[in-house]
C-alpha cells in the first residue's frame, strides 16, 4: 500500500472507532411495566403430572369453556386499569352488560400480585397471583384454583390495550 492508501485506511478506520462508542451507548429499554389497560384474551387451567386424574376430569369446565369462546368472539371483556397511583379497576361485561366493577389497590414486587377490594363481596380478583410474564404487550397471571382442585393452577392472559404508558422521568 502506498501513503495515500494508508492515510484513507487510517482515517475509515477512525472514523469507525469514533462511530462505535456513539452505538454502543444507545439507552437501555426500561423494563415493561404493568401500568395500564390489558383485557383478558384467554383463560386456561395447568395441572402438574402429580394432579389425580378425578381432578383432571373437573377442569372440563363448560362455564370456563363458553366464556372464553364470548371472549374470543368480542361478546365478553375483561379489563383491567392498572394505575399509577396503585390503584385498579377491573371490570366484566359480556352481551352489552356490565357484570361486575371492581376497584381497589394493589402492589407488585418480586414478581408477585397482591390485590386489595374492600368494597368487592368476594374481596379482589388479582389478591396474591404470580406474573408468570410481563411484557409491553403481554401479561400472564396464574394462581391456584383452591382446595377444591390441588395441583391445578388457573392462568389467565391478557393483551394491553390502548397506547403504551410513557415512562416517568
Amino acid at each position: 500500500m502506498n501513503f495515500f492508501s494508508n492515510l484513507i485506511f487510517a482515517a475509515f478506520a477512525g472514523f469507525i472507532l469514533l462511530a462505535t462508542p456513539a452505538l454502543a451507548q444507545k439507552a437501555p429499554k426500561e423494563p415493561p411495566t404493568l401500568l395500564g389497560r390489558w383485557q383478558t384474551r384467554q383463560i386456561a387451567f395447568t395441572a402438574t403430572a402429580a394432579t389425580p386424574d378425578s381432578v383432571r376430569d373437573q377442569l372440563d369446565d363448560p362455564e370456563i369453556a363458553d366464556l372464553n369462546q364470548a371472549i374470543f368472539m368480542g361478546e365478553a371483556q375483561l379489563i383491567v386499569d392498572f394505575r399509577a397511583d396503585g390503584s385498579y379497576q377491573f371490570t366484566i361485561n359480556r352481551d352489552g352488560r356490565q357484570l361486575r366493577l371492581e376497584t381497589g389497590t394493589y402492589s407488585l414486587a418480586n414478581g408477585h400480585l397482591q390485590a386489595s377490594s374492600p368494597g368487592s363481596a368476594d374481596g379482589s380478583s388479582f389478591s396474591d397471583q404470580q406474573v408468570l410474564k410481563l411484557a409491553r404487550r403481554t401479561l400472564v397471571l396464574v394462581f391456584p384454583v383452591g382446595p377444591e382442585l390441588p395441583g391445578v393452577d388457573e392462568e389467565i392472559e391478557y393483551r394491553r390495550v390502548g397506547p403504551y404508558p410513557l415512562a416517568e422521568k
